[in-house]
Parts: structure tokens; sequence; C-alpha cells
């Protein structure tokens, strides 16, 4: 009995040997592959020289859009521009911002003071990947990181001069994350039209419409603190060298 333990332990001995020796092989040909890769294939970034000449390859845009977007679930409207330089025709750096208004509905009673519209915009930082850039439609990742503001007014304010002693406005300065996606076509070497959406997405915003109602007793309204939060559809017309 005590030379069969013996013969087995022996045996269990020599395959964790072995087993030991399998791993030990793996490794080094695992560290040798990823030296020869090393060697072999340099890592391409962003900024890889890729032309022909050895340099990076540079170009830029402009662009107008318009666009669709609810503000305090209220439909409005999104006007913006961007600008931004563009590494190897496959990632954007820029600048954007977009300016919004929800004064659309004209089933209001204007003569209401308490009938209030929100009315401001935003910018910040565009990082924009572009993937597939010379395939005639292609897509791309916009990314806006900044700061807005944003006033709520009455909605006659403007036109009604009459009765500003009746209401005021008021407003707040808000952070904004805005990832979107967009579908590029090039339409001409320096002219692509894109389609796409994103959402809009604040720390909060913090505001009190106050007004005088009909009885001459004040009031007011406390806005949601999400009511800048929502999606968005964008059409954008881009002019440079890509």
């Amino acid at each position: 009995m005590i030379s069969v333990s013996e013969s087995d332990t022996n045996s269990e001995t020599i395959n964790n040997i072995k087993m030991k020796k399998v791993f030990t092989l793996l490794m080094i040909m695992c560290v040798v592959g990823m030296i020869q890769a090393q060697d072999n294939d340099q890592m391409k970034t962003l900024f890889s020289r890729t032309n022909k000449s050895g340099h990076i390859s540079h170009g830029g845009y402009g662009a107008f859009s318009v666009g669709y977007t609810q503000i305090d679930k209220q439909d409005a409207i999104l006007v913006g521009g961007q600008f931004a330089w563009i590494a190897n025709h496959s990632f954007a750096l820029g600048l954007a911002g977009h300016g919004f208004f929800n004064n659309l509905d004209k089933n209001y009673n204007y003569d209401d003071p308490g009938s209030y519209s929100l009315a401001g915009g935003y910018g910040g930082l565009l990082l924009e990947p572009i993937i597939m850039p010379k395939s005639p439609v292609h897509i791309s990742f916009p990314v806006l990181l900044g700061v807005g503001g944003v006033a709520a007014t009455h909605r006659d304010k403007w036109d009604n001069y009459q009765n500003n002693n009746n209401y005021y406005y008021d407003n707040d300065v808000f952070l904004v994350f805005e990832p979107g996606i967009d579908i590029e076509f090039n339409i001409v070497k320096f002219f692509r039209v894109a389609l796409g959406g994103s959402y809009r997405l604040t720390n909060g915003v913090d505001l009190r419409y106050k007004y005088i109602d009909d009885n001459n007793i004040e009031q007011q309204k406390i806005i949601a603190k999400d009511a800048l939060d929502s999606f968005n559809l964008n059409l954008s017309l881009k002019f440079g060298w890509f």
C-alpha cells in the first residue's frame, strides 16, 4: 500500500513539473511573439505618419447645423456651428456651439403672465472620430464637452413691453456633455452633408419663473432640473479640406 501511494505521489510530481515546463514555454513564446510584433509592426495612432510624404495629413472644416430637440418637454429649434482641425482624415478636434429656443407653440395665451419659454445656448470642445472617411457614405462620433446658459422669460416679452412689470426672467449656467453619431455623405471633395442624432446631458438647471397674476399676487413656477436633457436630430452642412 505504501509503495502504491509513493508511486502516485511521484507521478503527480512529474506531471506538475511537465505542466510548469509547458506553461513556461508558452510564456516565452508569447513574449517573443510580442517582441517580434513590436519590431515588425509599428503601433498606429490617430496622429501616425501615414501619408506618402511621411507627415501627418492636415485638414479642417467649418459647418452650419440646424436641428430639432425638446426643451422643457416642448418642441424646440437648434441652430449651431462648428470649426475643427482634421488629423489624417480620421479625427477632428475643434469647437462647436448651439443656440436653442422653445417658443414655437402659437396656441399659448400670450396675455397670460405665467406663460414662459426657455432660450439659451451652449458650446465647447469638439472631439470627433471619423470611421472610413474616404468612403462616399461613412459615420462619425462627435462628442461635445462644454458649458452653456439658459433663460426663462415670458413668451411675449420681446413684443409686449407694456407688461414687463408683471414678470421677470431668471437664468442659470450649466455644464453639458453631448455624445452623438452622424452619417456623412461626401458630396464633393470640399463639401459633406451629415445627418445625425445626439443626446444632451447637463448637470441640471435651477430656474424659477416669477410673475404677477391677474389678482396682483406674485406667483412662481419651478422649472424641472433636467429640462434641457433630451435627444437631438441634426442636419449639418460641412465645408473644408477633408
